[in-house]
């Protein structure tokens, strides 16, 4: 006979052997105890959590000759017919395949015609959400009315793509993912009776790769299985899965808690070397980090699942993380994943942001997710202090005088003071140095000229009109040694500037100032713009008074003239006025 897989093989003959899922088949039993048996039961779930098997399960339960019975024989020619797929009375339909409106009307035919052997006639409809909305609404009616000796079985891994009209005609049950500890307790009684000697670190890292599926799970196994010599070590399924390893993710972190960064440089040249992936490693290195995270915050409980290494061993490393290092140190190792997937060098990105790990706790703190970059869209300076306390409380203060600020509708001035508090606090006796005032004084000219006349000038020597547009609806905040700071109406105006017009405005506010100006968008809801001079008015004479007149003497003007102006004063009205006398 030929090799079947162990997902198969090992597929569970009864309510008793599911795995996981003990609130399905309690109902499942007590309703066929009782007689209760629904006609349609959708069964909604992760892949490989069991919904195909209960099915099968439900169907040999209702037919079994020993039944109905929740604990079917699988000896009887009904139980064995079910098992083999070759049962009259049982059909398994796969909706992926079979998804038309031609394919339901055929099924609404053969529901009329009574069983052939069993009690009931079975229908197994897997992925029925890939069903289209027309054989849906064909399979309504029913679905709603079937005959009394049909049951409808519904499967799905999407049970929001299925109609709320077919959900409510039937009974439904939500499969859960496998918890790591029911899986490797399954992986374990496999192994034993397959005479496979194993690592139960080896079992365990397979449970974890499953990610709540027990038929991947199987499948890992069967595959590990093969390529062990006579025993699964760890080492083997490390290499099998493409996992990094513990050991390996271990020095990483403990390399990262002394700043080394040679170091992690030296082991990500190792891990590449190796031909590992290197956003596994992100993977791993993150879920360290939870592990770490899960220690300091519940303190050491027995019953907490680290997910990696031993509570002692996490311990030791996370002796070198304060509680919010390890979350910031998750937030941007889960901004490298997203980066590394469209990074054209993943290997620069992943350098980076371990390398940003590195770095003291306070700027640290202060990067988002998105890096260094994404880091610089922020405030202009860090607030110095002694812990997050000092900080949050100085970051406050700095917002309300901002917001009023704002309020009033006048721009910030004071630039050069705002970089001394921004600024960490100089030790007690030394005065500034001479480039520092050099720097204020130059921010305070910026300020007092009119910074943002200065900048649409520029642009528009530049030639960025599109540039200008947008900048123009916005106000200058804030000049400092190192930055522009703008404020914004809109989130959609702070985006445009932020992503598609900072090169123009960074390289004009460089030639206005001297020195390279980072540009940071702010939100803002008053905004003052550049104040446009008034246009003149023309210089009007007052109407005159009634009396008012130029004289003109009718005689001295010849013939012509005189017939002309006459004609005129006919055609608009009017008396000739006696010249003034002299």
């Amino acid at each position: 006979m030929a090799y079947m897989a162990l997902y198969r093989k090992w597929r569970p003959g009864g309510f008793d052997e599911l795995v996981g899922q003990e609130h399905v088949s309690r109902t499942l039993s007590n309703a066929i105890n009782t007689g209760k048996v629904g006609h349609a039961y959708l069964f909604a779930g992760p892949r490989g959590t069991g919904k195909t098997s209960t099915a099968k399960i439900l169907a040999k339960a209702l037919n079994c000759e020993k039944g109905p019975t929740p604990n079917p024989c699988n000896h009887c020619e009904a139980c064995l017919k079910i098992n083999s797929g070759t049962s009259m009375d049982v059909f398994e339909i796969d909706a992926a395949s079979n998804r038309g409106i031609d394919e339901i009307r055929d099924l609404r035919e053969t529901v009329k015609f009574a069983p052939a052997d069993g009690r009931y006639k079975v229908y197994i409809i897997d992925e029925v959400h890939m069903l289209t909305m027309e054989a849906f609404n064909a399979l309504l009616k029913t679905l709603e009315e079937p005959p009394a000796h049909v049951v409808f079985i519904l499967a799905t891994t999407e049970a929001h793509k299925v109609p709320a009209t077919i959900q409510s005609r039937c009974q439904r049950y939500d499969f859960k993912r496998i918890t790591v500890a029911d899986i490797e307790g399954r992986l374990q009684l496999v192994a034993d009776n397959m005479g496979l000697a194993y690592d139960d670190e080896a079992l365990r890292l397979i449970a974890m790769k499953a990610d709540g599926g027990m038929r991947d799970a199987l499948g890992l196994l069967d595959q590990c299985a093969a390529l062990a010599e006579g025993r699964l070590t760890v080492e083997q399924a490390q290499g099998f899965l493409g996992l990094i390893g513990r050991d390996w993710i271990a020095g990483l972190v403990s390399a990262i808690g002394q700043k080394n960064a040679a170091e992690v440089l030296q082991k990500v040249a190792e891990l590449l070397q190796g031909g590992k992936e290197l956003s596994q490693m992100l993977g791993e290195l993150a879920m360290y980090f939870r592990s770490m995270l899960v220690l300091k915050a519940a303190g050491g409980g027995d019953a907490m699942d680290y997910g990696s290494g031993s509570p002692e061993e996490l311990a030791k490393c996370a002796a070198a993380f304060t509680q919010t290092r390890i979350m910031e140190s998750i937030r941007r190792i889960h901004g490298a994943m997203a980066e590394v997937k469209w990074s054209p060098q993943p290997r620069i990105t992943v350098e980076s942001a371990l390398l940003e790990l590195c770095q003291p706790d306070a700027a640290l703190a202060a990067q988002p997710a998105g890096g260094i970059a994404a880091g610089s869209q922020g405030a202009g300076g860090h607030a110095a202090g002694g812990g997050d306390e000092g900080r949050l409380a100085q970051l406050e203060a700095k917002l309300a005088q901002l917001s009023a600020l704002l309020q009033s509708g006048r721009a910030v001035a004071g630039a050069g003071a705002a970089i001394a508090d921004e600024r960490p606090a100089q030790s007690a006796g030394s005065a500034p140095s001479e480039g520092a005032a050099q720097v204020a004084a130059e921010v305070q000219s910026l300020d007092d000229s009119n910074f943002q006349k200065q900048l649409l000038r520029e642009l528009s020597v530049m030639g960025a009109a599109p540039t200008i547009s947008c900048a123009e609806k916005c106000a200058v905040l804030s000049v400092t040694d190192s930055q522009l700071v703008l404020g914004c109406p809109t989130v959609m105006l702070k985006g445009l500037l932020e992503r598609v017009y900072r090169k123009k405005l960074e390289e004009a506010a460089q030639r206005i100032s001297g020195r390279k100006l980072r540009l940071v968008c702010r939100l803002a809801e008053v905004v003052q713009r550049v104040a446009e001079p008034e246009p003149e008015l023309p210089d009007i004479p007052p109407p005159m008074d009634e009396g008012d007149g130029v004289g003109v003497d009718m005689s001295a003007l010849p013939q012509p003239e005189q017939k002309r102006l006459q004609h005129a004063v006919d055609f608009f009205g009017g008396d000739f006025i006696e010249p003034p006398e002299d």
